[in-house]
């Protein structure tokens, strides 16, 4: 007769098996595409370079810059800026953030060049290929499944290369938003497709119940053998593939647990989290009548990205010097990690009465335009110049300054007075549990991100193994 231990434990083996197929199946479709990530990362095309086209100016180009903006009468802008376009500095023109920008030279009445014409030649930069070898050109205004919505900029422009490269531009910071070619596009579909499930998002409340259903399944697949490990005697004699399977069950029942209960948790919390604001550009302000810009201000020699006009406390208006940072590298490390586009900046008021201007102060009123924060209810700031799991590769822009408060923080990006992201303070704690465990970002401070990546890939490969042995047997039982 039976004890009731053994009872118990027949039972759950009983539920282990029915939940093979279901559960095994989940496992099976989310462990081979977890594998296509990292190598798609690995094999993609890449950039030469990372770095933006840099910017010479001089107080005379500065001073043609502020005259042509009063001769041309413009409306009211959300950024003005200064721009390198092969030898000349333009000035871009940016209304919001769904429309192309616009330019202006410095000397003549008429606009200069279009948008297009600046991505085309962004393109042919950081891919290195002629401009002759372009073969098509259009700007997006919405994601697709080859530039998806975790690349978070638009509108971007794609530029086609006849050997089949796509690059994609962001003008308004003069930088590289995405890369690929048809091998990497069809790896990136695969992954969205059957990891994330997009193809079921315009069906939101279908695709919960799919990913609950299978989710649920490979979860107590995983708990029951778990649990049966400890119920089993360890020194039964198993043989061929029971033992194997048993041996990798000891190895991988704990990692499988939490990257099923990481990824339970990153997919629920998209459905409660509270709403807080995405990339937001400044509202757009009259552009300052008068100016009287100080002699000898701009440094000589001095090697720029960019020149913003910004607005800084009591309606001065100033012009924001980005210097160029050399040492920013075109490896795909340094492009993960994140690399600041410059090293530090330069304030020259346009009006000799304006008050000093720097980066933190500017930050400070950035946050209180776009959310009533007062510098008193700030706990911390700070210049972020990588990406970790608070501010990640997604963004894109970096530097940005961190701003924490009460109930959560924020980044804006002093460069461009935009908002890049607002965060909650719960929502900090799903961003620890995706990033270091569910992508075992734990590993990446001890092996490099590569070598994370390589242990990451090993692992899905043993849980691929572990779960065909498991299909066999049950097979052979049959």
């Amino acid at each position: 007769m039976k004890t009731p231990k053994a009872i118990r434990t027949s039972q759950l083996v009983r539920w282990h098996r029915l939940l093979l197929w279901l559960g095994g199946i989940t496992l099976l479709i989310f462990a081979l595409t977890g594998v296509t990530h990292p190598i798609m990362s690995w094999t993609g095309p890449q950039a030469i370079t990372m770095r933006p086209p840099t910017l010479s100016l001089t107080q005379a180009e500065l001073s043609q810059a502020m005259q042509r903006l009063q001769q041309s009468q413009l409306t009211a802008q959300s950024l003005v800026k200064l721009v390198p376009y092969r030898q000349q500095v333009l000035l871009q023109l940016t209304s919001d953030l769904q429309n192309p920008r616009q330019y202006l030279s410095l000397n003549d009445e008429a606009s200069a060049i279009s948008d297009q014409q600046m991505a085309i030649w962004l393109a042919s930069y950081y891919a290195g290929l002629p401009e002759q070898q372009v073969q098509s050109s259009r700007i997006l205004t919405e994601f697709n499944s080859a530039y998806p919505s975790v690349n978070r900029l638009l509108p971007v422009w794609q530029v086609d290369f006849d050997n089949g490269l796509s690059l994609y531009l962001h003008t308004e910071t003069l930088s590289l938003a995405g890369i690929t070619n048809p091998y990497k596009t069809t790896l990136q579909a695969l992954f969205r497709q059957l990891h994330s499930w997009q193809w079921l998002d315009r069906v939101p409340l279908l695709k919960a119940l799919v990913m609950t259903l299978l989710l649920g399944s490979a979860l107590l697949l995983v708990l029951t053998g778990g649990w049966l490990l400890l119920r089993l005697p360890f020194q039964a004699k198993r043989r061929g593939l029971r033992r194997w399977h048993y041996l990798l069950s000891w190895l991988l029942v704990l990692p499988v647990t939490l990257y099923l209960l990481t990824g339970i948790y990153h997919f629920a919390y998209k459905y409660v989290k509270p709403d807080t604001l995405g990339l937001t550009a400044s509202s757009a302000q009259p552009l300052p009548d008068n100016w009287q810009l100080p002699a000898n201000a701009l440094p000589a020699d001095a090697v720029l990205n960019s020149a913003s006009l910004v607005q800084g406390p009591a309606s001065h208006w100033y012009w924001r010097l980005s210097l160029s940072n050399p040492a920013q590298q075109a490896d795909r490390h340094s492009r993960f990690d994140g690399q600041a586009s410059e090293r530090g900046a330069i304030y020259i008021s346009v009006l000799p009465d304006a008050p000093a201007l720097d980066d933190a102060s500017y930050a400070l009123l950035l946050a209180e335009r776009f959310i009533g924060l007062k510098p008193a209810a700030i706990s911390e700031q700070q210049l972020v110049q990588r990406f970790g799991p608070d501010y990640d590769f997604r963004n894109k822009r970096l530097p940005v300054w961190q701003l924490d408060y009460a109930d959560g923080r924020i980044f804006v990006d002093a460069i461009s007075g935009h908002l890049v992201e607002q965060q909650s303070r719960n929502s900090r704690w799903e961003r620890y549990s995706f990033s270091y465990i569910h992508k075992w970002g734990l590993l990446q401070p001890l092996l490099g991100r590569e070598g994370r990546d390589q242990v990451v890939v090993a692992m899905m490969l043993l849980v691929l193994l572990m779960a065909g042995m498991g299909f066999a047997m049950r097979l052979t039982r049959r």
